[in-house]
């Protein structure tokens, strides 16, 4: 459930072989017989993405639609690692475009007989929302030149995908905010961009997901499940 564009002739599919054990990837033809994907209707965010409930009954795969490269656990962490590195730049372009239309609106709007920009608390929190911004500009092109040269472990670039998109979420709640109740119209972007956030601040990995990756390369401890007692 919540394949992006699920719906289309070919998909990737990542299944564990019952025989080894193994992880593997799969192409499978989108009209063959037992799969059934249906788009996910009535979305509030990233509504351009058809995200698909993909089913499969007795499915049947020819040998020679293994992708061979793909063996074990350790290939679908490759692809994650990718994705995980691309996503926090999305939510980076949703906060310049969330700042750069909240600039416009109060430089325009005035209040008083002065425009909102001239406001103490009005500039305070474009600040934060600048500052904001640059710091997840710097730590995404960090992370990224990392990973262009094979640095970046997966726990660098999982804290990278969780921070930015917490973060994220602050700043376009602050462009909603400084623009009180236009803030919610569609024309000023705002609202748009906080819907889309909360889709960005979950897929690739939740935020406490992606955080407990990061933890267990700090501490060397696994957190996913409950501990077992010590002795």
């Amino acid at each position: 459930r919540w394949i992006g564009n699920g719906n289309r002739e070919l998909l990737i599919v990542w299944a564990r072989d019952i025989e080894t054990k193994k992880v593997g990837a799969y192409i499978v033809h989108g009209n063959a017989e037992g799969v059934t994907a249906n788009v996910i209707k009535h979305k509030l965010s990233l509504r351009p993405v058809q995200n698909a409930d993909i089913h499969f009954n007795n499915v049947f795969i020819p040998e020679e639609d293994k992708l061979p490269k793909a063996t074990g656990f350790n290939a679908t962490n490759e692809i994650l690692r990718h994705s995980r590195v691309i996503v926090p730049w999305g939510a980076l372009g949703m906060c310049i475009g969330a700042y750069d239309t909240t600039v416009k609106y109060l430089s325009e709007r005035k209040q008083f007989g002065t425009p909102l920009t001239s406001f103490q608390l009005v500039q305070e929190k474009l600040a934060r929302m600048m500052g904001t911004i640059q710091a997840m500009l710097m730590y995404s092109w960090r992370v990224t030149k990392m990973y262009e040269q094979n640095k970046a472990s997966i726990g660098q670039i999982a804290m990278n995908k969780a921070w930015v998109t917490q973060r994220g979420r602050e700043v376009v709640a602050l462009a909603r905010e400084l623009m009180g109740g236009n803030g919610i119209l569609l024309e000023n972007f705002a609202m748009k961009a906080m819907a889309d956030m909360e889709a960005v601040y979950t897929y690739e990995g939740t935020y406490d997901i992606n955080a407990l990756v990061a933890g267990r390369e700090l501490t060397g401890i696994p957190a996913f499940k409950v501990p077992s007692k010590q002795t």
